[in-house]
C-alpha cells in the first residue's frame, strides 16, 4: 500500500492519484508504486517525497536500511528514463543526489536553487503571486534599506534586493543562510547580506540590529515572531509587511505593532494550501 497517513493516525490511505498534485508528479506515482511492490524488503521504505522544480521533478526516497543493488538500479533507471532528479535519504540529515541536476525554482526575476529538505512554499504559482504582491505593498525604493526576517533561502530577500539599495536577510538556520548567500551570488546581487540569528532572543547585540531600516518584511513559521516583534519600531521602519500562515499568531503580533505606533493599512489572504484549513495572510503596517 502507498498513500498518505490518515489524519491523527498511522493508518495509510491508499492513493494512486492526488487531485491537488501537479500532473507531472501524479504521473510518477504508478511507476514508483510498481517498483516498490517488487522491493525485497518494502518495510525499509519510510517516505516518498515528490517536489517540482522549474527544470524537472524531484523524488526523495527515505529508507531505514540500505537498499539492495537491484533496488537502487531500478530506481536510478526509472529516474534517468523519466527525467527525475533522484535523492536517497538513508538518515534524517543525509541527502544523497544520485541522478539528475540541482533543483531550482524561479520567481520575479531571480533563480533559487534548493534541496528537497529545505523549507520552500508548496504552491509555486501562489508563491510567485505572493512575492509580487509583497513587492507591490512594501514598495521598496532604490534608496531604501530593507530587513527581511525569517528569510529562508531568500524567497523575498532576493526580489527585494532587485529594487532596493541594500537588503539584510536574517534566518535561524545556518545552512539556509549559506544557501541564501550563494543564491544571491548566483543572481549577481551584491547589495544583500545574510546573518544567522535566533529570532526568539534579544537582538540588540546583533551587528545588523544596530542599523536602521526603511522597511521590514517578516515571514515567520506558525509560532509567529514573538521574539522579535516588540523590537521592530526601534529598527526605524516606517512600513512593515507581515506574512503569516497562522491567523492566531498574526493577531497576537499585530497587537504589538499597533502599540508601537503602526496602523494596519492593507490585509489580504492567499489560498496557499487548497482543500485544507490553513491560510496564508499578508498584512501591511505603516507609521
Amino acid at each position: 500500500m502507498m498513500g498518505f497517513r490518515r489524519k491523527q493516525s498511522n493508518q495509510i490511505v491508499d492513493v494512486d492519484h492526488c487531485p491537488v498534485l501537479d500532473d507531472r508528479l501524479n504521473a510518477l506515482i504508478p511507476q514508483l508504486r510498481s517498483i516498490f511492490a517488487d522491493f525485497k524488503q518494502p518495510a525499509m521504505l519510510g517516505h516518498l517525497e515528490l517536489v517540482l522544480g522549474d527544470a524537472e521533478p524531484v523524488a526523495v526516497i527515505r529508507h531505514t536500511k540500505p537498499l539492495t543493488d537491484k533496488d537502487q538500479a531500478r530506481l536510478k533507471a526509472f529516474a534517468e528514463q523519466t527525467g527525475v532528479t533522484l535523492y536517497f535519504m538513508p538518515e534524517a540529515n543525509q541527502l544523497d543526489r544520485v541522478v539528475g541536476e540541482q533543483p531550482f525554482y524561479s520567481e520575479v526575476g531571480v533563480k533559487l536553487p534548493f534541496l528537497p529538505s529545505h523549507f520552500i512554499q508548496v504552491n509555486q504559482a501562489i508563491n510567485a503571486r505572493m512575492v509580487a504582491q509583497a513587492l507591490e505593498w512594501l514598495a521598496p525604493e532604490s534608496s531604501d534599506r530593507v530587513l527581511d526576517l525569517f528569510c529562508g533561502l531568500g524567497n523575498f530577500t532576493l526580489p527585494l534586493a532587485k529594487q532596493s539599495a541594500h537588503v539584510v536577510g536574517v534566518e535561524g538556520v545556518q545552512d539556509m543562510v549559506d544557501w541564501a548567500a550563494d543564491n544571491a551570488k548566483l543572481n549577481g546581487l551584491s547589495n544583500v547580506e545574510f546573518y544567522q540569528a535566533n529570532l526568539e532572543q534579544e537582538l540588540s547585540q546583533q551587528p545588523w540590529a544596530s542599523q536602521q531600516f526603511d522597511k521590514i518584511l517578516l515571514d515567520p513559521a506558525r509560532a509567529g515572531a514573538s521574539g522579535v516583534i516588540d523590537q521592530v519600531s526601534a529598527l526605524g521602519a516606517t512600513r512593515v509587511l507581515y506574512v503569516s500562515c497562522n491567523p492566531a499568531t498574526l493577531a497576537r503580533d499585530s497587537q504589538s505593532l499597533l502599540e508601537q505606533g503602526y496602523s494596519l493599512t492593507r490585509l489580504g489572504m492567499m489560498d496557499m494550501f487548497p482543500h485544507t484549513s490553513h491560510l496564508e495572510s499578508m498584512a501591511l503596517f505603516e507609521k
